[in-house]
C-alpha cells in the first residue's frame, strides 16, 4: 500500500492559503502542525477558527507537540508532572482538531543523563498515553538524536514498558551518536522497534538543528523499505525549506515508484 504523504507546515510559516494552494497541487495527503512554534494558549474562540483555518488547509493532519520548556523525563517530579498538565492541553486541541495523531519528546536538548530520570519518564509517559486514550487521539514518542530516545536499547526499553507507538525520525536516527559511531545503521536502529510505528519523519540527517535532504535515492531505500516492512503508512517530509522538501520528495517518489513496479514480482 502506498503511504499517506505529508509535509510539515515549516516552509510555508502561518501562510495557510499558500500552503493549501502547495498541498493541493502537489497531491500531499496532508500537514503536520509543529506546536514548538505555533502554541495554542489561547481561549477557546479564537483556538476554534484557528482549528477551522487548519481543517480548510488541510482535513488530514498529524501534531507535533511543543517541546520547549517541556520536559516530562525531568527528575524532579513537580516539573515533569508540569509539563505532563501542559501536554494534555495539547492532547485535547489534538482531538479538538481531528488530527491522526499528537507526536511527543523525551529528552529535548540533550539534558545530562542526571537531569533526567527512567521512572518519571515511564510515568510519564504512560500517563500521557492514556489520556490520549480517553480522548480518542493516538500518542506517539519520537526518537532524537541525543537522549535516552537515541539510543535502540534505551528507547526500546521505553517502549516495551510503556506500550508507546512510534513516530520514527530517520533524520535523528543518522545523526544519533550510537550511528555516527557504528553501532549500526538506521535501519538497524528501526528493526529494533517492537511497538507499532504509526509515523515517519523523513529526510536524510539532522545536523545542528537543521534538517538536509537526501541526495540520491539510494541514500534512503533501505530504510524506506523498512518501514514498508513495519507497514508504516503516514510518512511526514519533515523539511524546514521549500527546496530541501522538493528534493526529498523527488526521492521519495522515485523509492515509490520503483517498489511499486517491482510488487508484482515478489
Amino acid at each position: 500500500m502506498r503511504p499517506q504523504l505529508l509535509f510539515c507546515h515549516y516552509p510555508f510559516g502561518k501562510d495557510l492559503t499558500r500552503l493549501r494552494a502547495y498541498r493541493e497541487a502537489h497531491q500531499y495527503d496532508g500537514v503536520e502542525w509543529n506546536l514548538a512554534t505555533w502554541r495554542l494558549m489561547m481561549p477557546a474562540a479564537p483556538r476554534r477558527r484557528l482549528f477551522d483555518a487548519w481543517r480548510a488547509a488541510s482535513p488530514l493532519c498529524s501534531v507535533h507537540a511543543p517541546y520547549t520548556d517541556l520536559e516530562i523525563g525531568y527528575r524532579d517530579p513537580d516539573y515533569a508532572a508540569a509539563a505532563c498538565r501542559i501536554l494534555k492541553d495539547y492532547i485535547d486541541a489534538a482531538a479538538d482538531l481531528g488530527a491522526h495523531h499528537i507526536n511527543l519528546h523525551v529528552g529535548t536538548y540533550r539534558p545530562d543523563p542526571s537531569e533526567l530520570d527512567g521512572t518519571v519518564i515511564r510515568r510519564s509517559v504512560t500517563d500521557l498515553l492514556e489520556y490520549g486514550a480517553r480522548r480518542r487521539v493516538p500518542i506517539t514518542l519520537e526518537n532524537l538524536a541525543g537522549g535516552p530516545t537515541s539510543v535502540p536499547e534505551e528507547f526500546a526499553a521505553i517502549l516495551r514498558d510503556t506500550g508507546a507507538p512510534v513516530t520514527f525520525d530517520l533524520g535523528h536516527a543518522a545523526g544519533c551518536k550510537w550511528v555516527l559511531e557504528g553501532h549500526g545503521t538506521v535501519l538497524d536502529f528501526l528493526t529494533a522497534i517492537t511497538t507499532p510505528i504509526f509515523a515517519s519523519h523523513v529526510y536524510q540527517i539532522e545536523r545542528k538543528d537543521t534538517h538536509f535532504a537526501p541526495e540520491s535515492v539510494e541514500t534512503l531505500r533501505p530504510v524506506l523499505a523498512g518501514l514498508a516492512d513495519k507497514r508504516c503508512e503516514f510518512w511526514v517530509l519533515e523539511l524546514h525549506s521549500l527546496e530541501s522538501l522538493e528534493q526529498t520528495r523527488r526521492v521519495v517518489d522515485q523509492y515509490l515508484d520503483s517498489a511499486e513496479r517491482q510488487a508484482p514480482n515478489t
